[in-house]
């Protein structure tokens, strides 16, 4: 029996799951808006609440607890900067889920998640140039690491 269990499994594995919401969580912060589907909305809401609550505290303890979900130290800085301080004289509800309907393909009931109090378009539009870069950078490292692949000779067979 399912007595007290309040979240959402999401046919998912509990470490699958977990890296959805992180994700889900991380999107919202960036681009202060995302659109998934209703279940996985009402559930990375409940995540993203309990971070806002954390960076508005905006102390040491509290960003080693935002860090544990979005592993990203610039993100972090931005959450707690910029988001905690903007939902500072508001004691819940910072999120809220606007229903679209169904999708076309397969009937999924959409929704989009957006942050309650929007913050300045420009402040946006600088954060997805910090995770453009930070894209470009992994993509580097990644090529780097498969140049090094290739470079090292390969073992001959001797006699």
């Amino acid at each position: 029996m399912r007595h007290g269990v309040r979240k959402k499994k999401l046919g998912r594995t509990k470490e699958h799951r977990l890296a959805l919401l992180k994700n889900l969580c991380r999107s919202l912060f960036i681009h202060e808006k995302i659109k998934t589907t209703l279940p996985k909305a009402k559930e990375a809401r409940r995540l993203a609440e309990r971070l806002i609550e954390y960076a508005k505290q905006n102390d040491l303890p509290a960003k080693r607890q935002i860090y544990r979900y979005i592993p990203d130290h610039k993100l972090v800085k931005i959450i707690c900067d910029e988001i905690g301080p903007r939902f500072a004289s508001r004691e819940g509800g910072y999120t809220r889920i606007y229903r679209l309907g169904p999708r076309l393909g397969d009937g999924a009931e959409l929704a989009i998640l957006e942050l309650v109090e929007q913050g300045d378009p420009s402040n946006i539009a600088l954060r997805r140039k910090l995770i453009e870069r930070r894209k470009v950078e992994v993509e580097e490292n990644k090529k780097g690491k498969k140049k090094e692949k290739q470079k090292k000779p390969k073992k001959t067979k001797s006699k």
